[in-house]
Formats: structure tokens, sequence, C-alpha cells
């Protein structure tokens, strides 16, 4: 786990352990104010993913947050926030913090054990024929890159040895900005190991990707959401890695812990204030 995420996730992983089971009773929210609900942007993976796992419509949202940095400064920003991110991209912050989750906060361990109720899949699309250099860079990270993967989430395979075949050409690689630190690192690696390659990823979402990939305008799609039925018919996959979907709030937030059910009710303006959920 990289470091910024150990910090941020230490203290309430701490006090998870000293309460048992987590936290049973919500502590008292009369001092907090109207719920100030924020959702990614259209064609976000974590979007997406969020509101599947989640079962919510969204119609709660209030504010739109058009990546993983807009969405912290927003909830650091706002006591009365509440947003979600993905735990590869969280950053030490000291006005936001992770909440637990029916009793699991997002961890390595959680994510590889399915015991997190958010987590996902990191993986790229492409076509059926491939370039030989592209192949040997999706060769490269089902051995050698896994160890740069479990930097960032849970990997796939175990590290193997990898040797290049040295293929020459370029590799554009477009989508879900989650993915893209990770895949920076990647890519930069990769080069060290064949200097005949040269890797350029753009990042946007995964639904920008995934169109890119379909329209050839890149080789391979960063998608971190569930491919759609007729996307499955004309791409193929590889998985990356496992990451999870992390809940966050202001640091002068009481809770410490919600149930999946209550994030549901949250997002599908089933609640207005913060106190709504003292009277539930």
């Amino acid at each position: 786990m990289k470091g910024q995420r150990k910090l941020l996730l230490l203290l309430p992983a701490f006090l998870l352990l000293l309460t048992g089971c987590g936290q049973k009773t919500l502590p008292d929210l009369s001092q907090m104010g109207k719920l100030q609900v924020i959702s990614r942007e259209d064609g976000s993976g974590t979007k997406a993913e969020f509101e599947n796992l989640v079962d919510t419509d969204a119609s709660g949202t209030k504010e739109i947050a058009a990546s993983t940095e807009d969405m912290i400064q927003q909830v650091e920003a706002a006591k009365d926030a509440i947003g979600y991110v993905a735990y590869s991209a969280l950053q030490e912050s000291a006005q936001i913090k992770v909440l637990a989750i029916d009793g699991s906060f997002p961890t390595l361990q959680t994510i590889e054990e399915n015991k997190f109720p958010l987590t996902r899949d990191y993986y790229v699309a492409y076509p059926d024929t491939l370039s030989a250099v592209t192949s040997d860079f999706l060769y490269y990270v089902r051995t050698k890159g896994q160890e740069i993967v479990g930097k960032y989430c849970v990997p796939v395979q175990k590290t193997e040895t990898f040797l290049s075949d040295k293929s020459a050409g370029m590799i554009l690689i477009h989508g879900s900005s989650s993915m893209a630190p990770m895949m920076q690192e990647l890519a930069d690696d990769y080069e060290k190991q064949n200097p005949n390659a040269k890797i350029e990823i753009e990042v946007s979402d995964s639904t920008q990707g995934i169109n890119d990939v379909l329209q050839n305008r890149c080789d391979l799609a960063m998608s971190s959401r569930s491919l759609k039925a007729y996307e499955k018919e004309l791409l193929q996959t590889q998985v990356f890695g496992r990451d999870a979907i992390a809940v966050i709030v202001n640091t002068e937030n009481p809770l410490e812990e919600l149930s999946k059910k209550d994030i549901q009710k949250i997002y599908n303006h089933k609640y207005e204030n913060w106190q709504d959920l003292n009277n539930r």
C-alpha cells in the first residue's frame, strides 16, 4: 500500500478495531446541516460502478465533481459533503476521512478477500487484433507489471519475470482517470524494458476511452466500469487488478461508518439533512 493511503486509513481502521464490530449507533448529527451529495460526472467509470454497487439512481446529487481531485477538493471544502473516490487514488488529507461500510474499511486485504462491499475490477479493453508491441505490453502487465499494479490496488496475478520481444511502435491508451497514475507508471517501466516502444496516455473517463477504442482512436481503453452488453460483443478485456470505491466525508463530520443501505438512501434523496440518519 502506498504510504499516503496508509496514513489516511490508519486512524479510522484503528478506531474500528477498538469497537469490535464497528459503530453500532450513529453519533449525534444535529449540528450537521443539509446533505451536500456529490457525484462524479457522466461517463466516469467510478460513477457507473458506484451507482451499480450501491443500487442508486443518484437523484439526491447536489454537486458534480469533474475528477477525483475535484471530488476531494469539494469534500475538503464543505463539512456537510459526502462523495466517493477510487481507493487507489486516495491521497493524504487533513480535511477528509474514509468511512467504513457495513463494518469494513477499504484495504488491500478486504479488497483481496472480497470483504469490502464496493469492490471493482480495473482492466483494459481492446479489439480482436493487436499490434505486436501492444501484445508485448499486455504480456508485461500480466507478469513483471503486477509488481507496480500492487502499489495501487490488488494485483490479479503473481509477479513474474518478463523478457520483451523488443517490438517497435506506438501504443495509444485512453480512458479512466482513476487508472491513469498506475498506467503511467506501467508505461514508463515498460519503455525501459523495450526502448523501441512509445506509449502515450490520454486521460478522460472510462466511457470516452471505450468509445475511442471502438472508433480506432486508440489501441487500449482504460476502464473502471463494467462493459455494457454490446461492448462485450465487440471488445476483448484484460483485468489488471482489483480496486474499491471509498466513501469520503469531511473530517468535521462525526461519522465513522455507514451501511450500504444508508448510502443508497442518501444518494436516492430519501434523506435531506444529516440529522435524518438519526431519525431513521
